[in-house]
Formats: structure tokens, sequence, C-alpha cells
């Protein structure tokens, strides 16, 4: 006896997903979305790195004399150090954002078995995160074994190939989702613009400085505040950059609470799933304005 529509469609909540439904498309799409926040994240990090170096290079190229390639490089590499540590922690915390969303998007297609990626060991680095100007960690020891947890399930549920209770135990991890999409939030909010705050003051300051020698020196006043005033140009994208960030990752969660609360063909899901889609796209977007400009 077949079974009736509307069994089909309550089998499908998260609460009690049977067998024989197979229809994850909010599923795919849920993660195809969360894997682009991943991607756009990644330059990110690497802009954050490139405020550092460019602030020490900004500095030497405009105020030492004589100015010393090998010496700077040098300095920058001590001065940003701790940095570059603290930015490893972070792209490790994005990292198990993507591979759960990667595995969720092979669960919902049926191609675990196609998914290669090895799941390392955490701890360190995500330990290491700390706030900016402050010392307190970002994940406290609670959090931190959470999202070692969770990625320790992703690599189980890779290796058992399962894929309906597979995808109910990952989109049932909300709350650890919610702990490593908030420290990035966090992150965005307070290192990165801290970044672009420490950028703009640089930037001032130096353009004073050009002034000063702009009688001595014309042309080549000329040509850095320039070059000065184009980087405060991209400086102003990347604060947009932030707040298209912050709007993906609040449909991010808001989406995964659907997915959870939701049968996988509500009208609501899918009006969701869209808002998520649209909030990424203009991410993606605003993303694509800004290059920084090396030293």
């Amino acid at each position: 006896m077949r079974q009736p529509m509307t069994s089909i469609c309550a089998c499908l909540l998260i609460a009690g997903m049977s067998s024989a439904c197979k229809n994850f498309t909010p599923v795919d799409k849920f993660a195809g979305q969360t894997v682009a926040i991943t991607e756009v994240f990644k330059p990110m990090l690497t802009h954050s790195m490139s405020s550092c170096t460019n602030n020490v290079r900004r500095n030497s190229i405009i105020t030492d004399r004589p100015y010393v390639a090998q010496e700077t490089e040098q300095d920058l590499l001590r001065r940003c150090k701790d940095y570059a540590a603290q930015l490893a922690g972070t792209a490790e915390l994005n990292d198990v954002l993507k591979r759960y969303a990667e595995v969720l998007a092979a669960l919902a297609n049926d191609k675990l078995a196609n998914y290669k990626e090895e799941i390392g060991a955490l701890g360190g680095s995500l330990g290491a995160l700390q706030q900016s100007g402050g010392t307190a960690p970002v994940l406290d020891a609670d959090q931190l074994d959470k999202v070692t947890r969770l990625s320790a399930l992703i690599s189980q549920i890779v290796t058992q190939q399962r894929q309906q209770s597979g995808i109910n135990e990952l989109l049932a991890r909300e709350d650890d989702i919610y702990i490593i999409s908030n420290a990035l939030k966090k992150y965005a909010q307070q290192n990165y613009q801290a970044n672009l705050h420490d950028e703009s003051l640089t930037l001032a300051s130096l353009n004073r400085s050009l002034d000063n020698a702009a009688a001595r020196e014309p042309v080549t006043s000329n040509y850095l505040k320039a070059k000065l005033y184009l980087d405060g140009r991209q400086l102003q994208e990347r604060g947009k950059v932030i707040d298209a960030y912050l709007a993906a990752m609040t449909e991010l969660q808001n989406s995964l609470s659907t997915l959870r609360a939701k049968s996988m063909q509500d009208p609501a899901l899918e009006r969701q799933l869209d808002t998520f889609a649209k909030q990424v796209d203009t991410l993606q977007k605003q993303a694509a304005n800004y290059s920084p400009s090396p030293w």
C-alpha cells in the first residue's frame, strides 16, 4: 500500500528521517551556500595578513632613511609572526565548517564514496585563537571540545558511508555550528575590523609625513600619496565585505535552524534558503571588489 503524501513529507522532518525519504535537495542547497561562504573567508584571512605586512612596509618605505629592504622584511616577519599563528587557527576553524558542508553535500547527493578529503587533527591552533586586544581564547575549553568532536564525527561519517543517518547527525549538531560561525563572525567584527582601523590611522599618519616631504621630493611624494589614496579606497571596500559576511553567516544559522524545524518540502524552508543564497551572492560580489595592493 502506498504511503500518503503527507506521510512522505512528515518523514523528512529531521526528528525522524526514515530510509524511504530520499529528497535531500534543501540539504544540498544549504551545503553549497555554506561552502561558498568558507571560500570567501579564505582571502579575507590573506588580506588580514597583508594588513600587518603592508603597514610595516609602508612605514619603512616612507619614513626610514635610508630604506633597507632586507631589514624591513625581517622586521615584518618578527612583528607579524604571532598574528600569523592566530590566523592559522582561524583558518582551521573555517576549514571545519567547510568540511562539514562538503560532507553534507556528498551525503545529500549520495556521493560520499567520492569524498576524499582528509580530516586532520584539531586542537592546537584552535586553542591558540585570541580575541583582538585581549588574552581570553575565542573558544573556551568546552567549545573547543565540541568543535573537535564535530570534526571527529565528520571523519566517522565519511568512513561509514551512511547517507540518511549521516545527514541526520550532522544537522543535529546545530549548536556546534553556532560555536564555529559565531567565532568566525567575532573575528570579522573584531580582528578584521581592527585591522581596517589600524591601517586607516597609518595611512593618515603617512600622508602627513608626505606633506612635509613634498617640497624636497615632490614627484616621489605625489606618487606615494596616490598609492595611499588607492589603499584607502580599498579599505572602504573591505568594510563592506565585513557587513556582507556577517549577514551571510546570520542566514547560514537561520537556514540550519529551519532545516531542523521544517519538512524538506515546506515552502518556508525554500524561502529561507533563497534568502541565504541572495546574501551569499551579495557577499561574493562585494568580496570580488577588493584586492589588496602589495607594497
